[in-house]
């Protein structure tokens, strides 16, 4: 008896250890061969666990993003199947763990996404899944009306909701409801400052000719509009620089402060750097700046505008983790960090307005309608409202749980 308690003990600790082990890998890069291809395979940490996987043959690179439960294993694909038709040719590893095969594809020397391949109908991509006997994610258009909005549901993930300001009061879109909640007395056209932080979409109410006193939050889990007076009063030439682990920076550019607020606590803190040096934060890196640079421009901490030549000559282009994403000739393209010189077409929309990027969510405006995208079920209907052909600046948002 005491011989099985033993055993029952040290098999007990060995399962421990090796678990513990497992949820404290940390990041990898390796590289290794399977059959005429060369794989690169770099597992990384950032808001859950990724891998980005570069596999070259002697003609194409493919790159793709997984996201997939696989425990942090180390060269996690076993096989890799190759099809052709015509101009395409698409490529679908097989792992070494039970996962959903997917297609990976290139159309006349440029990869493109399964998403772009079913909006232009390439007949090849048709014969190719069929072929692979792979299921392709098809959107579903069905409309839902709402007051002045046009929602498709259907499209929706369950983990998204969807915010629309309007005038006094937000629109709250999910795959399952739709309702609308007052926040404000008076209608809020211009200049509105809002953003999502948490699990709150908040509103900065600089109505006031005095400046902005006042903070009105709903609460996406108590399902109710609350507010807040700031302690420190913020004149009305004041903007948002960004999220930044669940608090909101603010600048003062006529009082030349920043601040940072918390929701939760409902509090203002100065950001107190000596009056000599203000924070800023590059792709969630935190960098300090002089005074003199600092107040030079706006600063923005997420979907800021930047410039790489390597990339792209465009001017629409933004950073998220270890992507980069752009819009060239009403076509989104995405390219990874350690592959500047590869990009991947992942869309096409015509009369492309405003764009964002949330936790590799590209949400894309088109005249009176909100699409979205992402790797795995690619470019979706959401919504349509005739008010966003005139007024979109920061009156549209997405949450994720």
């Amino acid at each position: 008896m005491k011989n099985l308690k033993k055993i029952i003990f040290i098999i007990v600790v060995v399962f421990i250890v090796i678990n513990t082990f497992k949820l404290f890998k940390k990041e990898h890069t390796i590289k290794y061969k399977i059959d005429k291809y060369s794989v690169s395979e770099h597992f990384y940490i950032s808001k859950g666990h990724y891998y980005d996987m570069v596999i070259n043959d002697k003609k194409n690179t493919y790159i793709y993003t997984l996201n997939d439960n696989i425990g942090k294993d180390k060269k996690i694909i076993d096989d890799i199947k190759t099809y052709k038709s015509d101009n395409l040719t698409c490529i679908s590893p097989i792992y070494k763990r039970d996962l959903d095969k997917k297609l990976y594809c290139y159309l006349d020397g440029e990869q493109v996404s399964n998403s772009y391949l079913q909006s232009i109908n390439n007949s090849d991509f048709k014969k190719i899944y069929q072929k692979a006997k792979i299921k392709v994610p098809k959107n579903n258009d069905k409309e839902t009306y709402y007051k002045k909005l046009t929602v498709y549901q259907k499209n929706i993930l369950s983990n998204h909701i969807y915010f629309i300001w309007d005038y006094k009061g937000i629109y709250i879109i999910s795959k399952d409801k739709i309702k609308y909640k007052k926040m404000v007395k008076q209608d809020l056209y211009d200049n509105v400052m809002d953003c999502v932080v948490d699990k709150y979409y908040v509103l900065f109410d600089n109505s006031s000719v005095n400046g902005i006193e006042t903070i009105y939050y709903y609460d996406i889990d108590k399902d109710k509009v609350d507010e807040f007076k700031l302690k420190t009063k913020l004149t009305k030439n004041s903007y948002i620089n960004g999220v930044v682990n669940n608090l909101i920076y603010v600048t003062d550019r006529k009082q030349k402060k920043e601040y940072a607020i918390s929701i939760n606590d409902k509090t203002i803190t100065e950001v107190d750097n000596d009056q000599t040096s203000y924070l800023i934060y590059d792709n969630n890196i935190k960098k300090e700046v002089s005074k003199s640079d600092y107040f030079m421009n706006d600063n923005y901490f997420n979907n800021n505008l930047i410039s790489d030549k390597k990339i792209t000559t465009s001017k629409e282009l933004k950073r998220e983790y270890n992507y980069y994403y752009f819009i060239e000739n009403n076509k989104l393209y995405k390219v990874i960090d350690s592959k500047k010189d590869k990009r991947i077409l992942l869309a096409e929309l015509n009369n492309i307005t405003d764009w964002l990027v949330k936790d590799r969510e590209i949400v894309l405006l088109q005249d009176d309608t909100i699409y979205s995208y992402n790797d795995t079920y690619g470019l979706r209907k959401i919504l349509s409202t005739n008010e966003l052909r005139y007024n979109y600046k920061n009156i549209y948002d997405l949450w994720k749980k």
